[in-house]
């Protein structure tokens, strides 16, 4: 596996194995992965998003339930896993606030014979210096 930003000329392989989901794919099944900010910015900075300052953050995820049922625009799925990610990002948020660890928060769901259907991201900055916000993405068709 390897990632590449928008600064960089090339692929980055990575260090060690990454793991999307884990086995066994029951309630309680723990790993770490990295990843970054991808709703931080700094309005009034080049370039805007943290993302490409902070790199590779450790999120602990963690498999909170399995054998859901999810209701998505792509329809009715059976025999789901949802995943939790929390990663926090050490930030200098403003001159009055100073530095701060700010919490990124990831739900996951995965269903059996599709993949990935829902993902909720929350990256919240409370702070003049900084914006972030909640995205959702669903799966809206499928085959």
């Amino acid at each position: 596996m390897a990632s590449k930003s928008d600064l960089d000329e090339a692929a980055q392989a990575d260090a060690a194995p990454r793991y999307v989901l884990k086995a066994p794919y029951t309630a309680g099944t723990q790993w770490q992965a990295a990843t970054t900010a991808y709703l931080l910015m700094r309005p009034n900075e080049f370039p805007r998003e943290l993302r490409h300052t902070h790199r590779n953050i450790p999120m602990l995820y963690q498999v909170e339930a399995d054998g859901l049922a999810l209701d998505t625009p792509a329809g009715r799925f059976e025999r789901c896993l949802r995943v939790s990610g929390t990663a926090t990002v050490r930030v200098y948020a403003d001159p009055t606030s100073g530095w701060k660890d700010l919490p990124l928060l990831t739900r996951e769901w995965y269903c059996r014979g599709v993949g990935l259907v829902r993902l909720e991201r929350q990256e919240n900055a409370n702070s003049p210096f900084l914006t972030g916000g909640t995205m959702t993405m669903e799966l809206d068709s499928w085959q």
